[in-house]
């Protein structure tokens, strides 16, 4: 009787530990990891194949915007330089090898947006993704935004 006690507090004890779920699997060598000051951000208009509708406008921004992926899978962009601040956004990323991450906006109710990369160093980082747009409020198309960022 003693016996069958012991396994059945046992079994309620490990069945009542609390399990909590870890962040997202980041790769060993991740090389996004770290803070990076977005020095310009690239807009280029394409039509609905994809084909480049113009050159595109780029923008050089202020040196407090950056990017902040930490190791852990949560990443966060900073639009001001009062920290802490409302402006920006937040969430996590799944990075999947040197190729592409995958980033999901916690704050808005906007679909996990794919991004692809273009060049990483331990310098400088380079990702592009691309968003579905309207133009003139009827033509199909796409806006491809071309982030270039320093350590």
């Amino acid at each position: 009787m003693k016996r069958l006690l012991t396994l059945l507090l046992f079994i309620i004890a490990f069945t009542a530990c609390k399990k909590t779920k870890t962040g997202p699997l980041i790769t060993p060598g991740n090389k996004i990891a770290g803070q990076w000051h977005i020095q310009t951000v690239t807009v280029i208009p394409r039509d609905s194949t994809g084909q480049v509708m113009s050159p595109g406008t780029v923008s050089t921004e202020p040196s407090y915007y950056y990017f902040d992926f930490n190791t852990d899978g949560t990443w966060t962009e900073v639009l001001s330089p009062d920290i802490p601040s409302d402006i920006g956004e937040s969430g996590n990323y799944v990075l999947h090898a040197d190729t592409s991450f995958t980033l999901i906006n916690v704050n808005a109710p906007v679909q996990p947006v794919e991004c692809s990369i273009v060049s990483v160093s331990d310098t400088s980082f380079v990702f592009t993704h691309q968003k579905a747009t309207l133009y003139n409020g009827v033509t199909r198309g796409y806006l491809e935004y071309i982030f270039k960022l320093k350590k």
